[in-house]
């Protein structure tokens, strides 16, 4: 028995007229791998279980704000959690483009079997490994072109045009 495809977009919109009871099925349905995201970028149960808690808030007081044109509802989410993750991974420490961490804390991509090849996860592995790490290292740990390029000993132009090329592969391969 397959389950039917959550509408993340209908949940918003019953959000924005105040539906209670669509929010508590956006939330249960979203929140466990909100969560798991919240811990890879944050490293901290705690902080990870807070910062959903204040993406959830955040998701209530402006769902009215959602824009279907604009893109996905669950894009939507998970731009406000990525967004508040960075926020308070910069706050936390304001030094950090001196002490970055080595690339090795990225996550290992592997694609499921049955995935579609146009999906965003195959495309990303079949990235050159120069190209797909800095998109990681951006999007995972906020990282500058700068940062980037600090921790892969390249300059930060080459940082940028490897990300870029990589984002303008992605698009390739995702309409293939």
């Amino acid at each position: 028995m397959t389950a039917s495809p959550f509408d993340y977009e209908a949940a918003l919109l019953a959000c924005a007229r105040g539906d209670q009871k669509a929010f508590q099925r956006l939330y249960e349905h979203e929140a466990p791998r909100m969560l798991a995201l919240g811990l890879s970028l944050l490293g901290q149960r705690a902080a990870a279980e807070e910062l959903v808690c204040d993406t959830f808030v955040l998701v209530w007081k402006n769902a009215e704000n959602f824009d279907e044109v604009s893109g996905k509802g669950r894009a939507w989410l998970y731009s406000i959690l990525r967004y508040r993750a960075l926020k308070r991974l910069r706050q936390s420490s304001p030094h950090r483009s001196k002490n970055i961490p080595s690339s090795e804390s990225l996550p290992v991509l592997k694609p499921e079997p049955g995935q579609p090849p146009s999906s965003l996860l195959s495309a990303l592995t079949r990235l050159d490994e120069s190209q797909r790490q800095p998109i990681l290292m951006a999007f995972y740990k906020g990282y500058s072109y700068e940062q980037i390029a600090t921790t892969l000993k390249i300059s930060p132009v080459q940082a940028r045009m490897r990300a870029q090329v990589g984002l303008s592969h992605l698009r390739e391969l995702r309409q293939a």
